[in-house]
């Protein structure tokens, strides 16, 4: 748990949680993460609920050390803080990413706008799972990855296209005479070598393509598989406890639906506790509440 004794909850409050992070990375203890969430915030967590949030964010320290923001290079495997709408939890699971050594990688392997496309589609399909364990992760990051070597088939499939229709009216502007000369006629020969290579290339293409539009679906097909066993395996065939827990972790509206009925019971106990507090005649002639307390009513 992360509520302090006033009872605010820091990992729900996306502004403390900026701050936290943004503290961390600057390498500040947690006495002035503290300091710094009652000034920005005005409200104080206390040092424990920092603490604990720290290291649920994979940050660990000796006692009377620095913080380490380096130490932030593993995948965060969470769910979400609860109340985040589609679009924040996407941007969540993007942040998420962004600490860990494979965006460092990715930034590596790919074009800045194709690094952008991959954070887009990451923290949109990471909300279809949102409980994501290493192997989904790793299937995700397969995904991904295909789907960008895709985009890059198509651009070249366009900018091959385009050559080889550029060619084409060419050879229309440039009919072939009966008195061309040998310069001419050499390359119009070039021009055709040229068109036929690109027209083979272009088959290489289209065929790498279809190739990695089925590999990516088995990647698809599988991460779906996946997600659908891990859920039959919690809840066992059967409506159980796990069944209760998989509905919360996936549904905002069941999440809300039990959070009501827990409201509810909540105000129907403390009810029954007044009224239990109130005298009550036993068969034995005695006269006394059942709940005795600091808030019971003795009378005179």
């Amino acid at each position: 748990m992360t509520n302090d004794i006033r009872g605010r909850r820091l990992s729900s409050d996306p502004l403390a949680m900026q701050i936290l992070t943004d503290c961390i990375h600057q390498g500040y203890n947690d006495k002035k993460i503290q300091q710094r969430l009652l000034h920005e915030c005005g409200h104080k967590w206390d040092i424990d609920t920092i603490r604990r949030r720290r290291r649920s964010m994979g940050v660990i320290k000796a006692p009377g050390q620095a913080i380490d923001p380096d130490i932030i290079n593993t995948p965060v495997l969470t769910i979400p803080p609860p109340g985040l709408s589609d679009n924040e939890k996407a941007e969540w699971f993007r942040g998420q990413f962004k600490k860990t050594h494979l965006y460092k990688t990715i930034k590596r392997q790919f074009e800045p706008e194709e690094v952008i496309m991959y954070l887009e589609d990451f923290g949109l399909l990471c909300c279809q799972f949102e409980d994501i364990v290493i192997s989904e992760f790793m299937q995700i990051d397969d995904f991904l990855k295909h789907r960008i070597l895709v985009d890059r088939q198509l651009i070249l499939v366009r900018t091959l296209q385009r050559e080889i229709t550029d060619l084409q009216l060419w050879f229309i502007e440039h009919p072939n005479k009966e008195n061309e000369d040998k310069d001419m006629a050499r390359f119009r020969i070039m021009q055709q070598r040229q068109l036929d290579d690109k027209h083979k290339c272009l088959r290489d293409i289209n065929d790498r393509y279809d190739s990695l539009v089925k590999e990516r679906q088995k990647i698809y097909n599988s991460l779906a598989a996946t997600r659908k066993d891990r859920l039959d395996e919690l809840k066992g065939g059967k409506e159980t406890f796990f069944d209760l827990v998989t509905k919360l972790q996936h549904s905002q509206i069941e999440r809300d639906r039990q959070g009501h009925f827990a409201e509810l019971m909540k105000l129907a106990a403390e009810d029954l506790k007044k009224e239990w507090r109130q005298p009550v005649d036993f068969p034995d002639g005695d006269t006394e509440p059942i709940i005795m307390d600091d808030k019971t009513n003795f009378g005179d």
